[in-house]
Parts: C-alpha cells; sequence; structure tokens
C-alpha cells in the first residue's frame, strides 16, 4: 500500500511531503485545488486519506482516485490485491485485536507514572485556547518536544495510566495520535513513539476507554450526578473548566460496545453533545440510537442555528451551553411528558477541586 499511496501523491498532488507513516500534500478538493497549505494527508499503510481544513475524507484509495476523476487499470489491479492480501489477514488481526483489548481494559498494558515526566512542559498553545494552568496540571496534560505535539493521559477507570494521545500543533497529520510501543504495519516493524522505552507495550483497546472517566465513574455509579459525552480533549476540557466536571470524551464521533457498557452500567442520565459537523452528529445518532430508551435516559443536544458545520462544545459560551443541555431532547420514552416534567433538563454539578 505505501508504494501506490506514495505514487498517486507525488503524481497527482501538489505540495507533496513524505513523513513516516503519512503523507501530507495541498488539499485537491477546495479552493479549486489550489491551496497553499499542506492540509491534506494520505495513511501510507491503509490508503485513509483527509483534509483538516474541508473536513473531505475517505477510508481507501480508490475512493480518492474516484474524487480526483483518475482511471488506472494498473493501479486499480495493484489496489485490489493489496486489498485481498489484507483480507486474508484481517480474522486473525481481529482475534489478536479483541485479546489485546481485553487485557488492556483489565489493565495489564498500564504505562508507569514516570513516563509523563519525559512531557512534563507546559503546552502553550492549550493556554492560547484558553484553558488554565491548573487544570492542565490536574489532567496531566503535557508537550511533546521531539514531535510537536500536546499530550494527553489516558487512564482506565481506577486512575491507571494506560496509554498516551498526542495532538500536532504543526499541522501534521493525523490531528490526534495514540502513542504506541513497537509493532508490526505491513510486515515491518514498526518502533513506535513509546517503543524505545516500552517495547512491549500496545495501545490497542486504548480507544475503548472514556477520557475522564476516572473523574466521574465512581460519583455517577451511586446515581449523584449526570453525564455529558462529546468528542474530544478539548471539548471535555471546556466543559469542566465551565464546571460540568462529569464530562467525559469518546476520543472519536463513535462509540465502542466497551463504550457501551460502561456508559449502561453506570444507569445515569446522558446528554450527547457531539461535534456539529457530519461525522459528529452522525456519532450522536448512533449514540442515541444504541442508548436511548424508556428507562434510559438519554437527551440529545442540539447546537444553536447561529453555529456554523466545524463547531465544537469549546467554541460555545457557558450561557450558550446552558442553553443547549436545557433544550435538549429526550430520545426513547414518552418525550414530551418528561419534558413537561422537567422544567430544566440538566443541573450543574459541584466544581471541581
Amino acid at each position: 500500500m505505501i508504494g501506490i499511496a506514495d505514487e498517486i501523491a507525488t503524481t497527482h498532488l501538489r505540495l507533496v511531503k513524505v513523513k513516516d507513516d503519512f503523507i501530507a500534500a495541498a488539499c485537491p478538493f477546495h479552493k479549486g485545488g489550489a491551496e497553499r497549505n499542506a492540509s491534506f494527508w494520505i495513511n501510507r499503510h491503509n490508503g485513509s486519506w483527509g483534509c483538516f481544513a474541508c473536513s473531505k475524507k475517505g477510508g481507501q484509495l480508490k475512493y480518492l482516485l474516484r474524487e480526483l476523476g483518475i482511471s488506472s487499470k494498473r493501479i486499480e489491479a495493484q489496489l485490489e490485491a493489496a486489498s485481498q492480501e489484507a483480507a486474508k489477514t484481517a480474522e486473525v488481526d481481529e482475534a489478536r485485536r479483541r485479546k489485546q483489548a481485553r487485557a488492556s481494559f483489565r489493565g495489564e498494558f498500564t504505562l508507569p507514572e514516570s513516563l509523563l515526566g519525559v512531557y512534563d512542559w507546559l503546552p502553550e498553545l492549550m493556554l492560547d485556547f484558553g484553558f488554565s494552568e491548573k487544570i492542565l496540571k490536574q489532567h496531566d496534560i503535557g508537550y511533546d518536544r521531539e514531535r510537536d505535539r500536546i499530550t494527553f493521559p489516558i487512564r482506565d477507570l481506577y486512575g491507571n495510566l494506560i496509554g498516551l494521545s498526542g495532538r500536532t500543533t504543526v499541522g501534521e497529520p493525523p490531528k490526534y495520535k495514540v502513542y504506541q510501543g513497537r509493532h508490526v504495519s505491513d510486515g515491518k516493524e514498526v518502533p513506535g513513539e513509546l517503543g524505545d522505552w516500552y517495547p512491549e507495550y500496545s495501545s490497542t483497546g486504548v480507544r475503548d476507554h472514556i477520557w475522564r472517566a476516572n473523574f466521574w465513574y465512581d460519583k455517577l455509579f451511586k446515581k449523584e450526578g449526570q453525564l455529558i459525552i462529546v468528542e474530544g480533549f478539548k471539548a471535555a476540557l471546556h466543559m469542566v473548566q465551565l464546571d460540568w466536571t462529569e464530562t467525559g470524551a469518546l476520543m472519536g464521533a463513535r462509540m465502542s460496545k466497551t463504550q457501551e457498557r460502561i456508559i449502561r452500567r453506570l444507569g445515569a442520565e446522558v446528554f450527547v453533545l457531539m461535534d456539529n459537523n457530519e461525522a459528529g452528529q452522525q456519532g450522536a445518532d448512533q449514540i442515541c440510537d444504541r442508548l436511548g430508551s424508556s428507562t434510559f435516559p438519554v437527551y440529545r443536544c442540539w447546537y444553536p442555528d447561529h453555529c456554523d458545520e466545524d463547531a465544537q462544545p469549546d467554541d460555545l459560551s457557558e450561557e450558550e451551553l446552558e442553553e443547549v443541555l436545557a433544550t435538549s431532547e429526550r430520545i426513547g420514552g414518552k418525550i414530551y411528558e418528561q419534558k413537561k416534567l422537567r422544567k430544566a433538563p440538566f443541573k450543574k454539578t459541584s466544581r471541581w477541586g
């Protein structure tokens, strides 16, 4: 797949730069294909692609060829061969993934707290976003100076360090990256970001956790609060900084089966506030469809009419968020009766210490 991705990029894209697992290039889909920045990316290993600026994306290179209007029997044949080879190992890989995911959820792949000392630098970009030093320290958010990424520690329900995610500050894809130990990709051993220190570490299953669950799980399990579900780290931090402390991030637009089990186990009221783009709204629909029922209280949150499709929870003011939560829609059960009984479907919880 790597060779095919490189050929497509160098032949049909502009401002191409290849680095490790990704290709960066000017996006061919917006500004008439005359973009001056390299906001487009291609994953050299699996063929996924997308643009940070216009949100155009796809899961396979063949779809990129179609969007670009390229017809090449040779490349299509190579892609088909690569697809067949991937299908042969998919079953084995899936079995291994499930085994490692179960092990990760049991805390077998925990990392030592000392790892965070490597990234113990204040991420000034987060201050520019409006976050306080207090909240950044509370969540052990740091900075990877080698890779120019803001680091977000990922913990399990009990507070054990099980992973680390890095957010790019220089526009290098992917925007968020879960750090890995040594692993095999396309038959080649890749050192990974943590491989030099913890070569046996596996990040498989890390995304099945809910970010910040260790802060509120015990409290909500005792039915002492309401849970807000968002997509990403910044959105969750924004909610917490405004005193909505029982907020968790799915670390993506989709809810996994493991995350669903965690939420169901709580039995608490759940407010779903995903990003306002297409992926986020589709994800919100999926979450509400799977969770909402007459016995499980789930509320779908909608953005104010003035928000554009790229809006996120951290773009909203405290007053706007209060309105969004107070006018949310009950999914499943007797919606109108429920809303009539609830004058304000959400109340703030206590401040974080």
